[in-house]
């Protein structure tokens, strides 16, 4: 029956972690008071007392990570985007999302979501893709004065310095490089020179403004509209849309690897797994 408490499980000298290990793990490594208001961070499907002897990490839930996670014998989805975030009008199993929670149901597996905190992490998605750019002197888009000095916080987006002017063009090359099944697009002249970035993993259109507050000359997310681009042209900022996918998927290993730190330090056995036949849904027909 689900949220039924359980006491610690002893195998002789062994502890069976359970769902709220899991959550205090993630806890640990991205705060989920962090989370935006509007968020549905945390639990969302599943027993907190439950045992758990093998984890997925994946961005999404699908009918492919979930079907991917049961044929691994995992007891816990653990993913960047929420399954749930409205309210429910009906319960149908034949209709999302309420045939993917059927179906965790009928697995036994857990649903945790991991979103805005771990965006808002100092490990997080933004941090991840900042560092991954070799980008100097970050400093966050946006902060929330709620969480300002905490030791994991690090704010909304990121703002940094290349190691080297470079110019738009040689920019968007290196980020192909980084990411080669990535669908890129830019906007701007690309003979600029760029230096300072801008970037919000995600659908990060929302601190563009922000961005061209900030003097910046790119700023690096996804899902950019076309209105989004002509008010970027105007202003003066190029725009990088590396794809709500790319942009993203790049937190699994680490997160999952983080997990597997907790692991460790609980000296629990849990193994830990990242979703394998997750890709991104959008692709070009010249390949």
């Amino acid at each position: 029956m689900f949220l039924r408490e359980r006491p610690p499980i002893f195998w002789g000298e062994r502890v069976i972690a359970r769902v709220t290990d899991v959550m205090a793990w993630l806890d640990a490594h991205a705060p989920f008071r962090y989370a935006a208001d509007w968020d549905n961070s945390g639990l969302q499907v599943g027993d907190p007392g439950a045992e758990v002897a093998r984890i997925m990490v994946a961005l999404d839930v699908t009918p492919g990570t979930l079907t991917e996670a049961a044929t691994s014998g995992c007891q816990c989805l653990v993913t960047h985007h929420p399954l749930i975030f409205q309210a429910f009008k009906a319960l149908r199993f034949d209709q999302s999302p309420a045939v993917l929670i059927v179906n965790a149901i009928r697995n036994g597996i857990h649903l945790i979501a991991v979103h805005t905190n771990l965006d808002m992490a100092c490990d997080g998605t933004n941090q991840q893709l900042a560092r991954m750019l070799r980008l100097e002197g970050c400093s966050p888009l946006e902060s929330d004065p709620r969480w300002q000095g905490e030791e994991r916080y690090a704010g909304l987006g990121a703002v940094g310095e290349l190691p080297q002017v470079m110019t738009l063009e040689h920019f968007g090359a290196q980020l192909q490089q980084l990411f080669p099944g990535a669908c890129l697009r830019l906007v701007g002249d690309n003979r600029r020179p760029v230096r300072q970035i801008a970037l919000c993993t995600g659908s990060g259109a929302g601190l563009m403004e922000m961005a061209i507050a900030r003097g910046c000359d790119v700023f690096v997310s996804g899902d950019f509209k076309y209105h989004e681009a002509r008010r970027a042209e105007e202003a003066g900022l190029a725009l990088v849309d590396l794809g709500h996918f790319t942009s993203e998927r790049l937190i699994v290993e680490p997160l999952a690897e983080a997990l597997r730190v907790a692991v460790a330090s609980a000296a629990v056995e849990v193994e830990v797994l990242t979703a394998r036949e997750e890709a991104e849904p959008f692709y070009s027909p010249m390949g």
